[in-house]
């Protein structure tokens, strides 16, 4: 029974945190690199990560703890590790590395220019990520139906 338990939450907490990120990826980035003005921008994305973050970081948490008790029920296998290594570079992105990464990336952009570069920048990144995450879920779905 915990081992059902515990893949719903994992599946969950998956769903939720990289359904966030599809949709950043999808609507909110496509959103602020129509805006005209660099306030705009940074208030639009602001809004919606102060908002996904907390649920993003309580999502990883849970995915964590929960594969991490799948793992030991389970063991060790490639699907498995694609999950650990996609989580592993989540959980240190959004714990703080991603803020010192883009810090020292872009400084602090001076115009619209910038601005629409650090976001066009941001984009493609998230989309690199978006890929990672949809070839971790693949590998997950095979290796548990086939």
């Amino acid at each position: 029974m915990e081992y059902v338990i515990a893949v719903t939450l994992h599946i969950m907490s998956v769903v939720v945190w990289i359904g966030g990120v599809t949709f950043v990826t999808l609507i909110t980035f496509p959103m602020i690199l129509r805006m005209d003005k660099s306030l705009e921008m940074v208030l639009m994305f602001q809004g919606t990560e102060h908002r996904f973050v907390k649920i993003a970081k309580a999502m990883v948490i849970l995915a964590g703890l929960s594969g991490f008790y799948l793992l030991y029920e389970k063991g060790l296998s490639t699907a498995v590790i694609i999950m650990i290594v996609i989580w592993a570079v989540y959980a240190s992105l959004i714990f703080g590395l991603e803020k010192i990464l883009f810090a020292k990336l872009f400084g602090k952009p001076e115009d619209q220019n910038d601005m629409k570069k650090v976001f066009k920048t941001l984009q493609i990144f998230h989309w690199v990520i978006l890929g990672l995450s949809f070839f971790a879920i693949a590998a997950g779905v095979y290796e548990a139906h086939y």
